[in-house]
């Protein structure tokens, strides 16, 4: 006899998903044809699931806990080595507390997300409020709450459709936040309306959970666009070796969970071993900003041992913001060096944090790698 039938019918459903993902997802030609790639996927698809059962299976929205969603160990969604990203699961009919103490971080933000028609990992951007517009105390500690009814303090309104928060925490530092053990965000959430402690496990809510993990795993991999496809994003570049002007999430109108402060810019590199990217532009005075390398599955290239990435506080920067990073197999021997790690091809993508002014364009220009060192 069957002593957990709806579980088991999910966990057979997620062997069957496995098996969909590799031939539809990490096998496919139409997705993928360099071997790095390929390798990539099966590691990117088992770092899905380490978020699946953290994110999903351990999920209470009656008891929440915040989660880190990324790590240099578990890249997924875009993750960003200047930054540490927690998500917890809430209901829009209930009430909670998030509590905290800011340390060396340049940016917190909290975003109220619905659920996703496609099973993301968060839908529809609800609410937002960030740290500059909310009280903290003399000593770096805040709360704010989040409920339906408004209530004394900083509050963050639930709408009824809410789904989970996404706190946002950057850090602009010589040593990039996930590479230094001791960078720390100290935050916790409770519910404020809690009827005890959890109820044991039941079959039902684990199936539930498992279900509701399965959906992301889907969407993250076998949900993705095809890399051929185009997609009118205004932060989104349309040719290869080019970035568009950084654009702002809140004004691009996205249902997916971007942080609604920061101006992206995206484009893509396409790189032979003896050619290089050199990219110029001006920085605009903002809170926070950094730029990264992705490979195929939006995650970033190795940062722990490589250059791969580099904000603000790591770039060479001119007095009046003007820059020029380089791109390349191979190190050119110049400041600003991002490390492509062997990836012939992948994603460049920007953050601009609370800019004072609109970002201005970038140029893009692929040089002989002996040209790009002068």
């Amino acid at each position: 006899m069957n002593l957990a039938p709806a579980t088991t019918a999910a966990f057979d459903d997620l062997i069957t998903a496995l098996t969909e993902i590799r031939d539809g997802y990490v096998l496919s030609e139409e997705r993928f044809t360099d071997p790095l790639d390929v390798v990539e996927g099966y590691r990117y698809v088992g770092q899905v699931l380490s978020a699946m059962s953290e994110l999903f299976l351990e999920a209470d929205p009656d008891h929440p806990r915040l989660a880190v969603i990324a790590s240099p160990a578990r890249k997924i969604q875009g993750d960003n080595p200047d930054a540490i990203y927690h998500y917890a699961r809430l209901r829009g009919d209930r009430s909670y507390r998030i509590s905290g103490v800011r340390d060396e971080e340049c940016y917190t933000s909290f975003t109220i997300h619905g659920p996703s028609p496609d099973g993301a990992l968060a839908g529809p951007l609800l609410g937002d409020v960030n740290d500059r517009d909310f009280e903290v105390a003399d000593d770096g500690s805040y709360s704010i709450t989040l409920s339906a009814e408004a209530a004394d303090g900083n509050w963050l309104e639930l709408h009824p459709d809410a789904h989970c928060v996404v706190v946002r925490t950057y850090y602009q530092l010589e040593r990039s936040a996930q590479n230094d053990p001791a960078v720390h965000v100290d935050i916790d959430i409770e519910a404020l309306d809690a009827d005890g402690p959890p109820a044991p496990l039941s079959d039902e809510v684990l199936a539930g959970r498992l279900r509701e993990g399965l959906a992301m795993l889907r969407q993250t991999t076998l949900g993705q666009q095809l890399p051929n496809v185009e997609v009118d994003i205004p932060f989104v570049a349309k040719e290869t070796n080019t970035l568009p002007t950084p654009y702002s999430f809140r004004d691009s109108g996205l249902p997916v969970p971007g942080a609604a402060d920061i101006h992206y810019s995206l484009g893509r590199w396409l790189l032979a071993p003896d050619e290089a990217l050199v990219i110029t532009g001006t920085l605009p005075r903002c809170a926070f900003a950094n730029v990264m390398l992705w490979n195929a599955h939006m995650q970033t290239l190795e940062y722990r041992a490589r250059g791969s990435s580099l904000n603000q506080a790591q770039m060479a920067v001119e007095d009046d913001g003007s820059f020029r990073i380089v791109i390349a197999h191979a190190d050119p021997g110049v400041p600003n060096w991002l490390d492509c790690e062997g990836h012939e091809h992948g994603t460049i993508f920007w953050r601009l944090l609370l800019p004072e002014e609109d970002p201005g364009p970038m140029d893009c220009t692929v040089v002989p790698l002996a040209d790009a060192c002068a």
